[in-house]
């Protein structure tokens, strides 16, 4: 009996031990989880020391929200180049924040900040929103261009998607890098606030060019990098500016004015940021349909100045055309049919009906949608707007009255010299002929013309033209 006890008794010892053990390993893994916690909450702010700035990113907020979730979804890798890739979209503050958490996301960050990675592209999608101050759930992405490609042979590469694809940075290429727009565009301005080193600068806006489409547009930016290439930046046709003046819709619709300028400054902004020593001045050439919210322009750059270049109607119609017959409803002039309300606008005001008109009446409408806004702008732009006309010697007055005197560009012997060098050659070449030397093709185009072309031309086209005509002969006489 007493032998029976006593087991009962050591067992009843052996187990009250093991609950003591329990439980001290318990509070001790308790104490340490309340340790780490309250390190994470401790720290306030990251100075970024290492790039430069003295700026700090406060991460409390962040690290609380994001508390017991997973840190880092996605996993970074580095490709043969050494560049570092992300999948996903790049968390800049948090990866600014605590270097720590994953250092290859903190040097892409930090690449975005110093100007060594470029913005290329922004997504607007269904879960973004656009007010009249702020916007969110637009993404942003970046990735490293080779500007200087295009400063030695602009017209080898005379748009911006040239340069992106030179650069490796096309569609699904893996150096592409995407962030928040929101996020990035504060980062980087109060980076910019702070930043105490020479680099990166923010280039000076001196002009931009809107256009009619075929009529010189190309030859414009070309020229504008020709004058000065290692000092000149200039983005022809580049994605990010579209999306962002046309945001809103053509009548906006969307949002507001003030709206889409808002999203435009700091697209600009971030475009206008260069790590390059030499580079100071920035120039654009927007898409042609850029040109009927040219309002946002205005809205958010009124003391920039700004051309519009037209030209005569059947010409620039049978450029629009030069394709098969059997495609020209694919033509860019009469897609737009399809897509803008002010083309629709247009139609509903005049004596024709949507469903009569032919492709050369649909293309010759949204060419006079284009000349009307620019015309609406151009009389109430006080000097700032200039209309300029295409002509076999149009690169002449790009180097006597608009860049020496409209865009306030100094235009030496040696300038003057490169641009009527790049004026000589196709600017759409892209190496497919040795030489690729233009060729002026205005009487060519009248010739061959159709009467279907000549009436779209006559019936739509020629007044809204024949204002601008009106209206540059006024502006030189003022000039003169």
């Amino acid at each position: 009996m007493r032998r029976k006890i006593y087991l009962s008794g050591r067992s009843h010892q052996q187990k009250i031990k093991q609950s003591i053990i329990i439980g001290v390993s318990t509070s001790c893994c308790f104490l340490l989880l309340l340790y780490i916690v309250s390190a994470i909450f401790s720290t306030s702010s990251t100075s970024i020391d290492s790039i430069g700035g003295e700026a700090e990113v406060g991460v409390v907020k962040t690290i609380k929200k994001r508390l017991g979730q997973q840190v880092n979804k996605q996993k970074d890798t580095s490709d043969t180049l050494g560049n570092i890739k992300f999948k996903g979209i790049l968390p800049m503050q948090r990866s600014l924040a605590d270097t720590s958490i994953n250092p290859d996301a903190t040097k892409l960050a930090r690449q975005i900040l110093n100007a060594s990675l470029h913005l290329i592209n922004i997504q607007i999608n269904n879960h973004s929103s656009i007010k009249d101050d702020s916007y969110k759930g637009i993404i942003a992405e970046f990735c490293s261009l080779n500007f200087q490609l295009q400063k030695d042979d602009p017209p080898e590469l005379p748009m911006f998607r040239d340069v992106v694809d030179k650069s490796h940075c096309g569609k699904g290429s893996n150096h592409i890098v995407k962030v928040d727009l929101k996020e990035a565009v504060d980062l980087v301005r109060e980076f910019d606030e702070s930043n105490t080193d020479n680099l990166p600068t923010i280039l000076d806006l001196k002009g931009v060019a809107f256009h009619e489409s075929r009529c010189g547009s190309t030859l414009a930016a070309n020229s504008m990098m020709a004058l000065n290439p290692s000092k000149h930046r200039v983005y022809s046709e580049s994605s990010p500016p579209v999306i962002a003046l046309r945001a809103c819709g053509e009548d906006y619709s969307n949002c507001s004015v003030e709206g889409s300028a808002n999203l435009l400054k700091d697209v600009i902004y971030l475009m206008g940021r260069s790590n390059d020593p030499n580079e100071e001045n920035l120039y654009f050439k927007f898409q042609s349909a850029t040109t009927r919210t040219m309002g946002t322009f205005r809205a958010a750059f009124p003391t920039t100045p700004w051309i519009f270049l037209y030209r005569e109607p059947i010409e620039v119609i049978m450029s629009q055309l030069d394709i098969p017959s059997k495609h020209i409803a694919q033509a860019n002039c009469v897609r737009s049919k399809q897509s803008s309300p002010l083309v629709r606008q247009f139609i509903d005001k005049s004596e024709y009906s949507y469903h009569d008109l032919l492709n050369e009446e649909f293309c010759a409408i949204h060419l006079a949608t284009l000349c009307e806004s620019a015309l609406h702008h151009l009389e109430d732009a006080d000097g700032l707007g200039m209309a300029v006309k295409y002509s076999p010697d149009l690169v002449h007055e790009f180097l006597d009255m608009i860049f020496p005197i409209h865009f306030h560009t100094v235009v030496d012997s040696a300038a003057r010299e490169r641009v009527l060098q790049i004026s000589g050659t196709y600017s759409k070449n892209r190496g497919k002929q040795a030489a690729g030397e233009f060729k002026n093709d205005s009487e060519e185009k009248l010739n061959k013309a159709s009467d279907e072309i000549k009436n779209a031309a006559a019936d739509f086209l020629t007044p809204s033209f024949e204002r601008l005509e009106e209206f540059r002969e006024g502006g030189e006489d003022d000039a003169l």
